[in-house]
């Protein structure tokens, strides 16, 4: 049997499968990989994706320790938090161009799936300098699939619970000077089946049995020509599409009433790149140059079931974005000796948000300009010793700020809660145009990477890491709830890191410790501002750089093959975020402990059986608010813990086709990620495959 393991290890790019299919030139792993290298990336590859039956990007990296989902339910995003930050903290990239929204800086990871992947990278704490602006807590890379034989292909189709069917195609070409390689997929699902454990709250919200308004469909296309002159450069050229649309399931807890079921009525994405290498001996020049453009469009209802009815009257609803990023970025590394290289880095891109409603005249738009230089310089002592310094320095330019009260009527702020000194702020309705709040940060790096013998290796290392606020967090109202500040700096880390791999007979162990100190933590905070709506006057609040937070954890991996038929593969997270300012205000979404495992078996030759647990610890979730402003305090609620075990059997009937036979929440266990929103229950999927 050959074995498909991957060791889930924060430490090491380890990957126990083969790299054929891997596009290089979308890889982002600048540390480059030799005997004495204790990399912190880690790497999932296409194999493993399919053997643990992650279809989407948010399933497979939830296979990682230090990964957990966040779940969006208000908005029916799914999204993956790097020990405890989210995704404007460890941004998302294709093939090295950066994906996010611009206007909040999130991405729905789970409208993007896997079968155009051929890895996906994943670095943490110690991520590269090189990589550019807000690697606070990593980077995510997904990286596409490129052709290596004169004609390949790969078709595949599914169903699953909930009427759910999926059906992708992947052809490729490689002539040796050039190569071409298509991809397309298609997945739906009416709904999914909630776990009979489930006892609804609301039933106007949801009445158990399938999920109210849990549609979804996703379309993509992946296009890739590229042209390799010789065997040390590569230029090409990608584009990608992406349609989409889903409902929103509401929130089966609370009280809805007026505008609290939504329809995304598309959520479509465009990306068109090109990229280069160029090696010229003893220094090589690699491009990106890329234009990503996003456009949503969503509709809320004061009614749930019929969804006929448009809330706030109708006007501005449904509400859309249009948004694009665009911008290059180049990197050069040149070897100044035998024992030293120096590489640098220039990332430049313009991000653009205009947004309305069907019903407004206005259109509002916000531009920034985000840039990043990067310098490293590794020296390699002797063979088992490594040492790599570096530091990027980061600038944010707000271009544009269009303010999206402004003319807008019944827009009235007071300095008193009651309004009797009519002494009305007009600075938020008057004014067209809001201050440009400029940023930038520098962020240094230090790490040591050594080995002890061929089993045994080691690093430890500090990292200064910044994150740029998006232009929601400067100038977003967020429903008359807060105000915008323009000034708001970028948040900062300190990260600390050792770990280290031992491998020992059939076996592999990895393990890193870490701790990060932040400072200037953008949170919430009241001030003496009331926003007066008919006779009703609301305190508003402002985010601001008030939050200091501490992170300290480690995390541990395992694979162990005692027999060619039997293999283990597990890891286990420990975690704690601690609120500096006020221990009672908790970090949300974030549990403390994860475990996850998988045990393949092969009982006969070509059949494989996969069985994988998943453990995670109560996570939190802000529910109310107790005191009175601005002594206002979050009251929390609990998911409650996650314990979910999947079950799956592959059977290769020949040496092309393979058919696939499982079963996911197999005990039909009640649990949520999201307070409010419950998980799928027991649900039943198929696939078959034909490679060519």
């Amino acid at each position: 049997m050959k074995k498909h393991m991957l060791l889930l290890s924060l430490a090491t790019a380890s990957v126990l499968y083969g790299t054929e299919g891997v596009f290089e030139l979308g890889k982002v792993d600048v540390t480059s990989t030799s005997d004495t290298s204790s990399s912190t990336t880690t790497i999932i590859d296409a194999q493993a994706m399919q053997d643990h039956e992650r279809k989407t990007v948010v399933e497979a990296l939830n296979l990682l320790p230090g990964a957990t989902i966040q779940s969006f339910g208000a908005r029916n995003e799914q999204m993956i938090m790097i020990r405890g930050f989210d995704v404007k903290h460890a941004p998302l990239f294709i093939d090295g161009i950066p994906i996010a929204v611009p206007y909040d800086g999130y991405v729905d990871f789970s409208r993007f799936t896997t079968f155009d992947l051929s890895e996906i990278e994943v670095s943490k704490g110690l991520a590269s300098p090189l990589l550019g602006a807000n690697t606070f807590a990593g980077a995510i890379n997904l990286v596409t699939k490129k052709p290596t034989k004169e004609f390949e292909g790969e078709v595949g189709a599914g169903f699953f619970s909930g009427n759910g069917r999926t059906e992708y195609i992947n052809l490729g070409t490689n002539q040796g000077s050039y190569y071409i390689q298509a991809s397309g997929s298609k997945t739906q699902r009416d709904t999914y089946p909630l776990s009979d454990d489930f006892t609804p709250v609301r039933t106007i919200n949801e009445d158990g049995g399938d999920r109210n308004n849990a549609y979804a469909t996703d379309d993509k296309l992946n296009l890739k020509v590229g042209f390799t002159p010789n065997s040390t450069d590569e230029y090409a050229i990608n584009y990608i599409r992406q349609n989409a649309d889903k409902g929103v399931p509401p929130d089966e807890a609370m009280n809805l009433s007026g505008r609290g079921f939504w329809q995304w009525r598309y959520w479509d994405k465009q990306s068109l790149y090109f990229l280069s290498k160029t090696d010229f001996g003893n220094w090589y020049l690699k491009s990106r140059v890329f234009y990503d453009k996003f456009q949503n469009s969503l509709a809320i209802y004061t009614n749930n079931g019929l969804y006929n009815t448009f809330a706030y009257g109708g006007v501005g609803n449904p509400s859309w974005y249009d948004e694009y990023t665009k911008g290059a970025s180049l990197e050069s590394g040149v070897k100044l000796s035998s024992d030293n290289t120096l590489k640098m880095a220039l990332h430049y891109k313009i991000d653009d948000h205009q947004e309305g409603g069907v019903n407004q005249v206005a259109v509002y738009e916000m531009k920034d300009t985000i840039s990043s230089f990067g310098i490293e310089d590794t020296h390699t002592f002797s063979k088992t010793l490594k040492l790599t310094i570096g530091t990027s320095y980061d600038r944010e330019e707000i271009d544009t700020a269009q303010n999206t009260q402004y003319g807008k009527p019944n827009t009235n702020y007071y300095n008193d809660g009651a309004g009797v000194s009519q002494n009305t702020t007009t600075g938020y309705t008057t004014s067209q145009e809001f201050a440009h709040g400029d940023t930038s940060s520098f962020n240094p790096m230090i790490k040591l990477e050594g080995q002890i013998d061929d089993s045994l290796s080691w690093y430890g290392g500090v990292s200064g890491k910044s994150r740029i606020p998006s232009i929601k967090d400067r100038y977003s109202f967020k429903f008359n709830t807060f105000v915008p500040n323009p000034a708001l700096d970028v948040e900062k880390t300190i990260n600390y890191e050792v770990g280290g791999t031992k491998s020992l007979g059939n076996a592999s162990f990895s393990g890193a410790l870490f701790y990060a100190d932040v400072s200037d933590y953008i949170q919430s905070a009241y001030i003496p501002l009331w926003y007066k709506s008919g006779a009703t006057y609301t305190q508003q609040q402002q985010l601001q750089n008030v939050g200091k937070v501490t992170q300290k954890g480690f995390e541990l991996s395992t694979v162990y093959a005692p027999f060619e038929s039997l293999s283990f593969e597990g890891s286990y997270t420990y975690l704690k975020m601690t609120n500096e300012v006020d221990e009672s205000q908790k970090i949300t979404d974030v549990p403390k402990e994860k475990f996850i495992a998988t045990v393949a078996y092969t009982p006969i030759e070509n059949l494989t059986w996969f069985n994988t647990y998943e453990y995670d610890s109560e996570r939190y979730a802000a529910t109310g608010t107790t005191g009175t402003a601005p002594n206002t305090k979050n009251l929390y609620s609990s998911t409650g813990c996650v314990s979910v075990w999947n079950t799956k059997a592959t059977l290769r009937a020949t040496k092309a086709v393979s058919f696939d036979l499982g079963i996911n929440n197999v005990f039909d266990r009640n649990f949520y990620y999201s307070y409010g929103y419950p998980e799928a229950g027991r649900s039943v999927f198929g696939n078959i495959r034909y490679k060519f």
